[in-house]
Formats: structure tokens, sequence, C-alpha cells
């Protein structure tokens, strides 16, 4: 299948190169040139346009930031990603637009649905489809993440380009979990805030450790041995930190709030992560100062 990586960071080359290690033609996009030239340096296919990225391909992944600030998720790459894939789109040429940023429950379908028909002129589910894909990548394995996923979670506005993506995924040999766009959007917050609460859980416990003087990795590891806990996060002493657990508690913590619904225990886990942040600067600031001393 042909496919379109629009947005060539970590999320982006690792769904790229994933897609094409099973047989794809896959093209690359980004407005970096920077990061563009280290993929045609790597003998990847680069495209100079949005257009002509979509126009050679059939299945366009938006892969760009959604970073968090003071006013919420700022959407702002990914709706203009959005118009530019709507803007290239072709009539009865279907085309399946899968959104891999992370973005709050109904994005999907209140704001990257819309846009692509006022833009295109098209239809959903009949010139063109749309899913919500999440990515469960970590930054410093992203590739081998997604060579080797524990599940692939498809977010289908229509029911064919569900079926483009199952096409895609099935190689893999993951479990394919099909469901509706904002219930997809729902997992990967959720799945980003428990394990932000895991982190922010075994740092309480690290400091309660060091004051009673005993080992917090060995206490952490043993409990660990418990298969319903596993050893992501177990390890105290430092906040949680990359581009996606912090924004992305936040951002989850807000659509608590404008929902009116009270996050206590989200709220605590933030807490508990700007101390462990202020311990960490103290920490490197007595360490400067005392290397500066000798």
């Amino acid at each position: 299948m042909r496919v379109a990586i629009i947005g060539s960071g970590v999320v982006g080359r690792a769904t790229g190169i994933g897609l094409q290690v099973h047989g794809n033609e896959v093209v690359f996009y980004d407005v970096d040139q920077e990061k563009c030239d280290y993929l045609r340096e790597k003998g990847f296919s680069i495209a100079k346009s949005i257009d002509e990225a979509v126009s050679h391909s059939d299945a366009s992944f938006i892969c760009v930031q959604t970073p968090y600030n003071d006013g919420g998720v700022d959407l702002t790459y990914l709706m203009n990603a959005v118009v530019d894939v709507a803007r290239a789109l072709r009539e009865g040429c279907y085309h399946v637009v899968a959104v891999r940023s992370t973005v709050p429950p109904y994005t999907t379908r209140k704001v990257v649905v819309p846009l692509l028909y006022e833009h295109s002129g098209l239809k959903v589910g009949v010139d063109f489809g749309v899913c919500f894909n999440p990515e469960f990548l970590r930054e410093t394995s992203a590739l081998q993440d997604f060579l080797h996923p524990s599940r692939v979670v498809i977010g289908e506005v229509d029911r064919r380009a569900g079926d483009v993506l199952e096409e895609l995924y099935r190689p893999f040999g993951a479990p394919i979990i099909r469901t509706s766009p904002e219930v997809a959007e729902m997992i990967k917050y959720v799945t980003n805030a428990f394990l932000a609460t895991k982190i922010s859980f075994f740092n309480e416990v690290y400091l309660l450790c060091v004051e009673l003087g005993l080992d917090p990795d060995f206490v952490a590891e043993t409990a660990a041995l418990d298969p319903r806990i596993g050893t992501y996060g177990i390890y105290g002493g430092k906040p949680f930190s990359g581009r996606c657990l912090p924004k992305d508690l936040k951002a989850f913590i807000r659509f608590f709030k404008e929902r009116n619904v009270e996050p206590t225990l989200l709220s605590a886990v933030l807490a508990v992560n700007e101390k462990m942040e202020k311990m960490s600067e103290a920490s490197k600031r007595e360490n400067h100062e005392e290397r500066f001393l000798r």
C-alpha cells in the first residue's frame, strides 16, 4: 500500500519506517528540513509538499505535535496539516486520513472531519475515510515499539477506513481493536495518565524508603514481580518527563475539569511529579556547586 507520513518526528519516523519494513511504499513529509534531510540520507522517499505526499498515496498518517500550553491542547499544527491534506484530496480516489497525534476525545469527529469536508468539498465515507490511530511508543525505542506492538487501536469514523488500517497492521501480528475515534482518543489519554500515576506512586514509595533507610529499588522490584504491576516506571528518584506524559497528564486533567469532574487522583499525581522536579533541580544545583568548589 502507498502511505504518506505527515510529520516526521519520533512518531512519524517510526510509523513510516515500520510500515515500509512490512512492504508498503512510504513517503515522508515535514516542514523541518533537517528531518527530511536525515531521512533522505537514510534512503527514504521525501515529498516536497503535502499535496505531493497525499497525491502519491492511499493513506496519510498525520503525526504532528499537539503541545500543551496554558490554554489547553494546541491543535494549530494538526489543523494546519488537516487543511493541507484536505486540499490535496482528489474526487474519485478514496483516501484514508489517519490521525496519530494525541488529541482530546471528540477532536477527530468534531474538528478533523469538518475541516476535511470544508476544505476538500468531498464526502467522508465516500471520497475519504478517517481514523484516529493512537501511538503507544517510547521515545528511546519508538521503532521497536512500533514493530512489536502489544495492541493496535483503530478509531474509525467509517468502516472502510478501518478496513484499510487493519490491512496495514495485520502483518504485525498484534491484537487489533476497532472502535469509535472518541473511544480511541480516550484510550490514549487513559494509558498515559496511568503510566504517569504509576511513576508518581513509586516516587512516593522511593521517598518513604529513603526516609526509613530501606532500599527503594529492591522494594519496587519485588513488588513488580506481581504480573499485575510490571517493571515500567518503578524506579523512583526522578520525575516523569519527555514529550508525552507531562503534557498529556495536564491535558487530561483539564479535560476533566472542563466537564465539571474533579480529577483528584490525577491532580495529586501531577503534584508529586512537580515535587520530584524541584528535588531533582535542587540536587543538580548541589552537585554543580560541589564540583565547582572542588
